[in-house]
């Protein structure tokens, strides 16, 4: 069965457990993007199976890899098994953006009627109050969305200044409002951001350089959408010793501020508004510098205290063309 939505990606659902069991309609609807991690994939699950949460919730499973499909047929398996409850569904185009647009078109499709969306990575494990946390958060704020902090498990035991950099750090730390969420591993939804959002949801000229999530936060801001912070609804994210390395961390700081100004850049509406764009990418130069002697005053490490600096400087780059595709290749994608 395939299913193509006005400008959206096509997802295909691989398989399809709705009818193996009868249940009550999801409160819930997780969506966990998997690429060519079956095993950490399973983990995953296991840790939503493993939920307190006592009303009925379901999964949509995306895998981004058409060719191999290794996420869908362990989620397959699981479900048959009765591990889970959802479906398992592929996303031809790939990409970050596109997976989610075809996770959230799934969701949407089949099953209408649940009100809540969700979102959770396949590199992460769900605490086992996420679910309640999240899900009570959303109704006590009346927020339309909901976000909880994804913290490191660093795979390298010897991770030290890493475990202290940025870029490991939430951007949230006390629960309440805030203006817009940062990224989609850990948070919920109501339905109706995606439903008013219209498709594709997430821009995919943002599926191989990352920020596509935080574009779609500020577009839901700007709808008039509010958002909550919970740091209670925890998800704990293993970090790979691959992503501990001088190289690994500075791309990610240079790609940060590639997205802000990408992100600007597409929202400007008049040659005043880039002008005011490029004039706020000069400052920054400036700024960062500032920002980089402080922090290194107060935490004595010069990878930390560069990372306000490789922002601005990866605006510049930006602005000049370069932008950094760490996810072009299709075995790599952002988390």
């Amino acid at each position: 069965m395939t299913t193509q939505r006005a400008e959206a990606e096509t997802y295909t659902v691989a398989y399809d457990g709705r009818g193996a069991r009868p249940s009550d309609e999801p409160v819930v609807v997780i969506c966990v993007l998997t690429l060519r991690r079956p095993d950490h994939l399973a983990v995953t699950l296991r840790s939503l199976k493993a939920q307190d949460y006592r009303r009925p919730f379901a999964c949509v499973v995306a895998d981004n890899d058409p060719n191999g499909r290794a996420g869908a047929e362990r989620a397959e398996a699981m479900i048959r098994a009765g591990e889970i409850d959802g479906v398992a569904v592929v996303v031809s185009q790939p990409g970050h953006c596109s997976a989610c647009n075809g996770a959230f078109a799934a969701a949407r499709d089949l099953y209408p009627g649940t009100a809540l969306v969700a979102m959770i990575d396949d590199d992460e494990i769900a605490e086992p109050d996420w679910l309640r946390r999240i899900v009570e958060a959303q109704e006590r704020s009346g927020a339309d969305l909901v976000g909880g902090p994804v913290l490191p498990q660093f795979e390298r035991p010897d991770a030290g200044r890493f475990a202290n950099h940025p870029v490991f750090k939430p951007y949230y730390i006390a629960p309440g409002p805030v203006r817009f969420l940062y990224g989609s591993g850990n948070f919920v939804m109501r339905a109706a951001v995606l439903d008013r959002l219209g498709q594709p949801y997430l821009d995919p000229v943002f599926d191989f350089v990352g920020g596509g999530d935080l574009d779609f936060f500020k577009r839901a801001r700007d709808a008039g959408f509010s958002a909550y912070f919970e740091p209670a609804a925890r998800a704990v994210e293993t970090v790979p010793a691959s992503r501990t390395t001088l190289r690994w961390v500075i791309a990610r700081s240079l790609r940060y501020g590639a997205i802000n100004y990408m992100i600007e850049h597409k929202n400007a509406r008049s040659p005043t508004e880039r002008l005011r764009i490029w004039l706020k990418s000069g400052a920054l130069l400036g700024v960062g510098l500032i920002r980089a002697m402080s922090r290194l005053a107060t935490s004595r490490d010069l990878l930390i205290a560069a990372h306000p600096m490789l922002e601005a400087i990866g605006r510049v780059t930006a602005q000049a063309g370069l932008r950094p595709e760490q996810y072009r290749h299709r075995g790599a994608r952002p988390s």
